[in-house]
């Protein structure tokens, strides 16, 4: 799940990016692998839907060709910019040739959260689980440090809500300054995410370079994966309509 933390501008040659969070906008990644080329990601923020008043689609299409581990993974995010967290989250995955259904709905009055599961093969199953009140689903994570102010030196808490488990990430701003993208040379805020996710396409630590911009778009990702070393970089990027500002959270 962590390879679709982050995901990015098609500019011209020495322009200066200005991106904006909002509908429309699109980011094209490549991904790599043990320094191999693995797959690609792309993510898009969808306009508000009507059956979903306030909260903005979060599509996350991410695709990986690799024979020891092939994977086509399809998650929709439900992002509410003025809080800066998940409504909701529907993902249907295909990782390595099982598939698999979850949806979570968050029920954020009542404290709870409700989760719909289902594996290829066996019957589907369905839970009520309390959550608390700031709690987010992890295709929203990276969108929630995106309206963080990330000065230097800040440090964010986020309870993240898996649909089995619960626990809190942790990310630090650690400095900014100049990196090289496939777009060119970037001014950019890193930050340090550290989690709890298990299993083989996840990582206890990410580091992730944001566009040192009130954008905030995610540039580029590493993260130490159980089947190796995995590096997410931009390589296209379209900026959205700019969402009114005193709607959007800004997370200090």
């Amino acid at each position: 799940m962590t390879v679709v933390l982050a995901l990015l501008l098609a500019v011209a040659p020495g322009a200066t990016p200005e991106g904006s969070l909002g509908p429309g906008e699109q980011i094209i990644y490549r991904v790599h692998w043990l320094g191999l080329p693995a797959g690609t990601a792309d993510v898009t923020v969808g306009a508000e839907s009507p059956d979903r008043p306030g909260s903005l689609p979060l599509v996350t299409n991410a695709r990986s060709d690799l024979v020891v581990y092939p994977v086509r993974n399809r998650i929709i995010s439900w992002w509410d910019p003025a809080s800066g967290r998940s409504r909701g989250l529907e993902m249907y995955a295909d990782e390595n040739r099982k598939r698999r259904r979850l949806k979570i709905e968050f029920d954020r009055s009542a404290g709870k959260a409700k989760v719909f599961r289902q594996v290829e093969g066996e019957s589907p199953r369905e839970a009520q689980v309390e959550v608390p009140p700031g709690a987010g689903d992890v295709a929203s994570a990276v969108f929630f440090l995106r309206t963080a102010r990330l000065a230097d030196g800040d440090s964010i808490s986020m309870p993240i809500f898996t649909g089995a488990k619960l626990f809190r990430g942790l990310a630090e701003v650690e400095g900014r300054g100049p990196v090289e993208t496939p777009l060119g040379e970037r001014q950019a805020v890193r930050v340090r995410l550290r989690t709890e996710f298990s299993g083989n396409l996840s990582a206890r630590e990410v580091r992730i370079w944001f566009s040192d911009d009130p954008a905030h778009v995610p540039m580029r990702m590493e993260a130490d994966f159980a089947l190796g070393p995995v590096v997410v970089e931009w390589t296209d990027y379209k900026p959205g309509r700019a969402l009114d500002p005193s709607t959007v959270a800004r997370n200090r």
